[in-house]
């Protein structure tokens, strides 16, 4: 019953706003049961706030907010050692004899526009060296301010809300810092070529998400995939992580909470996308 007069109230309070335009929520329902899922930005910049209405909607309606992973460990000690242990090579390999000359010269040259030094990051690989200069990128370019994850992990703290979520700390690095494996020279240069169009990526991916406009996030997400490496890279990052999640969001389904699931945008869209993957278990989603 709880639930039922939470969905008419839901349905009522995003009837006029679903007139006028689209947004990255959505509604997922089966009789009864419900969540809503809303796809995110993890670096926003300051002047997308605020947030289309239906995300504080949606937070108003959730008994329980859902990450990706606890971002907090990360300022532990336990955390940074976790970093560390994933970021870093094990064996003693460094980076410029990992990647061919060509390669490392390239990767070189873009950090030299940055001003980054890559060599104190010679023992890293490659995936946090790209993660750390798409930082500096983004930062250069007024583009990383606090994301929609850290907006509202902020809010549930201050308003007391239970949290839960979808992947421990280590299984997140341990799948952020080892998708080039075997593949580091190929994973280099498709990610170079990405950074140098950066901003206006960014650019597209907000303008999307925003309007939720999951063609154009499906066009984004499926960037990588036009080689036999894109397509591995595309589904440790994001499809063997959207069927490791959708057994937890459907157990959140058979509760009486009421959740609220906050993931990155290209999780929503795309193939074997979150959405998609809940439609094939007999759900109904309805776009916000």
């Amino acid at each position: 019953m709880v639930k039922l007069i939470r969905l008419c109230c839901a349905t009522a309070l995003f009837c006029s706003a679903a007139l006028q335009a689209d947004t990255s929520v959505w509604q997922v329902s089966k009789g009864a049961q419900q969540l809503y899922i809303a796809g995110t930005v993890h670096l926003l910049p300051p002047e997308q706030f605020p947030l289309p209405a239906e995300f504080a909607a949606a937070y108003r309606q959730a008994d329980t907010l859902v990450f990706e992973t606890d971002v907090r460990e990360l300022e532990t000690a336990q955390g940074m050692q976790l970093l560390m242990q994933q970021a870093m090579y094990k064996d003693g390999r460094k980076l410029s004899g990992v990647l061919s000359a060509t390669t490392y010269q390239q990767l070189q040259q873009y950090a030299s526009t940055q001003g980054v030094d890559l060599a104190p990051l010679n023992g890293f690989k490659p995936d946090f060296v790209l993660l750390t200069l798409m930082q500096v990128a983004l930062q250069k370019a007024g583009m990383a301010g606090e994301g929609v994850d850290m907006y509202f992990l902020k809010q549930a703290l201050a308003d007391n809300k239970p949290l839960l979520f979808l992947e421990t700390v280590e299984q997140q690095l341990s799948m952020l810092l080892n998708i080039s494996a075997n593949n580091e020279d190929a994973f280099v240069q498709q990610n170079l070529q990405q950074l140098s169009e950066l901003e206006a990526e960014l650019t597209k991916i907000i303008a999307a998400w925003r309007s939720g406009d999951t063609d154009t996030m499906a066009e984004l997400a499926m960037a990588f995939t036009d080689t036999p490496e894109g397509k591995q890279f595309y589904e440790a990052l994001l499809v063997q992580r959207n069927k490791n999640w959708l057994p937890q969001i459907q157990q959140m389904l058979a509760t009486p909470e009421v959740e609220l699931v906050l993931v990155g945008a290209l999780h929503l869209a795309g193939e074997s996308n979150v959405l998609q993957l809940l439609r094939e278990q007999g759900y109904s989603i309805t776009q916000l």
